[in-house]
């Protein structure tokens, strides 16, 4: 009887290559590895920038957002599920840690404006732009 060999469904392995080439290139760019990164989604309406960070199970004191225009960062920490020194897990998929990100917006925006809040586990930092500087 040959053993049988368990194969990954292609999204999964899909998300799997693409959060690794991901890290790999936050690296690249000197943000620090933390331990778990959040999807963040960015789009552009016609008064504003908007990044948008999936953070569920992060507490709004545990975030930190810092403009430096060009250049927002997000800084943050989830703590585990699981507080229980005795317990054994069966499975973990829900990651824990510090993460950190930044991103370049090439839009220019007024960074005396930008406000942030958080609504059913994503934060969202919007970047009203500046409008003054439109060509």
């Amino acid at each position: 009887m040959t053993p049988s060999i368990k194969v990954m469904g292609a999204d999964v392995l899909g998300n799997r290559m693409r959060q690794m080439l991901e890290r790999m290139t936050r690296l690249e760019h000197g943000e620090q590895a933390g331990g778990w990164s959040p999807p963040v989604d960015i789009y552009e309406t016609p008064e504003a920038v908007v990044l948008v960070a999936e953070v569920a199970g992060v507490v709004r004191q545990d975030v930190k957002v810092i403009v430096d225009s060009p250049v927002v960062r997000i800084y943050g920490h989830r703590h585990p599920t699981c507080c229980d020194p005795g317990a054994r897990f069966h499975r973990m998929e829900i990651a824990s840690g510090s993460f950190a990100r930044s991103f370049r917006i090439e839009v220019p925006f007024q960074a005396s404006a930008v406000r942030a809040k958080f609504q059913e586990g994503l934060l969202y930092v919007i970047l009203p732009k500046d409008l003054s500087s439109a060509g």
